[in-house]
């Protein structure tokens, strides 16, 4: 039996705000960050309801949909929720990645060149081979 998603809950009062640039460079942190595989991700939000610090996030995707870059909005398209990390909160614990029953988190340093644009994480979507079937 394929899994069907089921409704889930997702915020939308979150207010998107770049990672300060300067903070980037001071290096107390590690320079890796957390990332996710959108694949394997269910959309369970375990990631979100275990994190020690409250700086995961499952955001509805309309907080973005009239986005001005091109790439962000097809993106968006796709995407069931933004996967959103306030750096500037996470320690890097790893007690997240460890909770995920579909291993889709991971640390990893940002893409070259977005460290300063707020950088990128992907978006997340169900596979289609779990997406519920659209009622007739």
């Amino acid at each position: 039996m394929p899994f069907v998603k089921t409704e889930v809950d997702i915020r939308d009062d979150y207010v998107l705000e770049p990672v300060d640039p300067s903070w980037l460079k001071e290096g107390v942190k590690s320079p890796k960050h957390l990332m996710l595989d959108p694949e394997p991700c269910i959309l369970c939000r375990a990631c979100e309801d275990v994190c020690p610090w409250n700086c995961i996030f499952m955001l509805d995707t309309g907080i973005v949909r009239e986005a001005v870059d091109p790439a962000t909005g097809e993106l968006v398209e796709r995407a069931e929720a933004i996967f959103v990390v306030d750096d500037n909160a996470c320690t890097r614990c790893s007690v997240c990645v460890e909770r995920c029953p579909s291993d889709c988190l991971y640390y990893a340093r940002l893409p070259e060149g977005t460290a300063t644009e707020g950088g990128q994480r992907p978006m997340a979507t169900v596979p289609l081979s779990q997406r519920a079937e659209e009622p007739a």
